[in-house]
């Protein structure tokens, strides 16, 4: 029989958790770019072997809200940490360990969950840097277990995974042998665009990009994708579209390279670009783009 149990992974904007999600199930399933708050959902990654389904939980960062779509997000956090088996706190080891995340980590013990810390990015951070800063995580009460590990290098994730298997309490399957995520074909692809417009633009575009999928059919053999990259100011139009729209034709060129490898069949993509003011606080955009009408865990 396997044990099987949740597992939330919370923790502040870039500290490397959708990088951590994606290291633990072996599956991309959560976009990574180095901008804060890139996470806009509870996206559940599945890992199951021989004795164990462990449901891990990533989250948005933390922040502080500034729009209706950052109230979705802060809800979205606590939504993830409510009755779960564990609480898997990821810091960045290379940043140092800041009086608000101890401070988080005090607000989440007294829920009486396990706390176990994730100290990533140690491939980047000389050892006698990061040990003052783990002897922080020695003061603070109700932290059952600390872990150091390097997603990208795929150093300590083994060990966390099976660390984190004794804190599992059900034995009910939550999801079939090879699930590897909640969300469908449809939202991971609309994130996978999402993650390249953010990629490619840089710093020159902010937070406020919106994907919505107009089409997605599969065909003789081939998906059919019509997307809308959704902006919210006319400014930012052009960026997105870059001079003779080199830089919309290198994102479609990326995305539909990864929609391939994710999707394993060839992907004809269409990308449009439209200018929707202030969409982050706007009900009906909301829910036009899912952040309202899907259900947080």
């Amino acid at each position: 029989m396997r044990k099987t149990g949740f597992i939330a992974i919370v923790g502040f904007a870039n500290a490397g958790k959708s990088t951590l999600l994606n290291a633990l199930i072996q599956q991309k399933v959560s976009i990574v770019s180095p901008k804060p708050q890139t996470t806009r959902d509870n996206i559940m990654g599945v890992w199951t072997d021989d004795d164990s389904q462990i449901v891990f939980v990533d989250t948005p960062g933390f922040l502080h809200s500034k729009n209706a779509l950052g109230d979705y997000m802060l809800r979205s956090i606590d939504n993830a940490v409510k009755d779960v088996d564990c609480i898997l706190v990821v810091i960045d080891g290379h940043d140092g360990i800041s009086d608000k995340e101890l401070s988080q980590i005090t607000k989440y013990a007294k829920s009486n969950i396990p706390i176990v810390v994730a100290v990533t990015k140690i491939d980047i951070t000389q050892p006698q840097r990061l040990m003052p800063e783990l002897s922080k995580l020695n003061e603070v009460e109700g932290i059952s277990e600390v872990y150091c590990v390097s997603a990208k290098r795929n150093k300590g994730v083994l060990e966390l995974k099976q660390a984190l298997k004794k804190y599992l309490s059900g034995d009910a399957m939550y999801f079939e042998e090879d699930d590897v995520t909640d969300k469908s074909q449809r939202y991971i692809v609309g994130e996978i665009i999402r993650e390249k417009v953010l990629l490619c633009c840089e710093n020159e575009i902010p937070h406020g990009i919106g994907i919505a999928i107009n089409k997605m059919q599969y065909e003789r053999n081939a998906w059919d994708i019509d997307a809308t990259v959704i902006v919210e100011k006319s400014s930012h139009k052009p960026i997105v579209l870059g001079k003779h729209g080199a830089m919309i034709k290198g994102i479609g060129t990326h995305a539909r390279e990864s929609i391939e490898k994710f999707l394993s069949a060839k992907v004809f993509l269409t990308l449009w670009v439209k200018v929707k003011e202030d969409w982050r606080n706007n009900p009906s955009m909301l829910n036009e783009l899912g952040y309202n009408s899907r259900k947080n865990y």
